[in-house]
């Protein structure tokens, strides 16, 4: 069977892009509708990492170690070797910093423990036998160390559905699990997922550098979401600083992190910015800010 892309409406939630979902009646065999699966890490202290497989195949295939902030996307073909699977199998599992008084970006190595602090599991989840999501977002949010609430599928008509499981009974229809199951005790963490780069330049009103600029970055945080109520931003923000630098001779800045969500924010004593913050789903190069003297 030919495979083919099919591109649906596209919400948008937090700065992040759910893609909207259509109903179809399951054929058996291979879906032809290629997906994909998100997984993000808005806690503000835990490290997460998901293995994910085809419900019914053996073995699980295992994301990078998220560092909080950070986003790991593939491709369902790419990862599990079917385009879109009717069901699946989930794990997530959340570690300790080891150097927790450090922030996250002057942490060498950003250590953890040896072993999940907490670990839940869902066998047998609703999927593409039930409705298609181009790409399936499972995002684990901010919460109480050795605790995890997990939201899957955010925005799309697959929660609905997810929503009126019992294991999704939290009042936001969220996934929450404290405490290691036996099997996962001594699961080891995976190598941290790849850095890539935040960057971009400071410069006058007419284009010139402006050096010696102090740029600092921070991560991006959710404790809930609830996109029906507009009064709900108060549950999401940004952690403490995590990294700082200035502009160089040419006005330029950049830091390495994992791929995510980041506030990049500017500061000096001899100017003021337009903009002073800037919100970004990283990796980003071109970000230009301009630098105006305080009267």
């Amino acid at each position: 069977m030919t495979r083919f892309r099919l591109f649906f409406a596209l919400l948008s939630f937090a700065g992040f892009v759910a893609i909207g979902c259509v109903e179809i009646v399951p054929v058996g065999g291979d879906n032809p509708i290629e997906t994909s699966f998100a997984f993000t890490n808005f806690s503000r202290t835990q490290y997460a990492q998901l293995a994910i497989r085809r419900s019914g195949d053996d073995a699980f295939a295992m994301t990078p170690l998220l560092a909080p902030g950070a986003t790991h996307r593939e491709r369902f073909p790419d990862v599990l070797g079917v385009s879109c699977p009717g069901r699946l199998d989930l794990r997530v599992l959340l570690f300790e910093r080891i150097h927790s008084d450090l922030p996250i970006g002057e942490d060498a190595g950003e250590a953890v423990a040896d072993a999940p602090i907490a670990t839940g599991a869902i066998l047998n989840l609703p999927a593409c036998d039930t409705v298609v999501v181009e790409t399936l977002t499972i995002v684990n949010w901010d919460a109480p160390a050795g605790t995890g609430v997990v939201k899957i599928a955010q925005g799309t008509p697959l929660e609905s559905v997810l929503g009126a499981l019992p294991t999704f009974d939290h009042p936001d229809s969220a996934w929450t699990f404290d405490g290691v199951k036996d099997e996962l005790t001594n699961m080891p963490p995976e190598a941290l997922a790849r850095v890539e780069p935040i960057a971009g330049r400071v410069v006058s009103a007419n284009g010139n550098a402006v050096s010696n600029v102090g740029v600092l970055l921070r991560t991006r945080f959710r404790v809930r979401f609830n996109d029906d109520d507009p009064s709900n931003d108060p549950d999401a923000g940004f952690g403490e600083p995590m990294a700082v630098t200035t502009t160089d001779d040419a006005g330029r800045f950049s830091f390495d992190r994992p791929a995510g969500a980041y506030r990049v924010e500017l500061f000096s004593d001899d100017f003021q910015f337009r903009p002073a913050m800037i919100d970004v789903e990283s990796p980003v190069t071109a970000l230009v800010v301009i630098a105006e003297p305080i009267p």
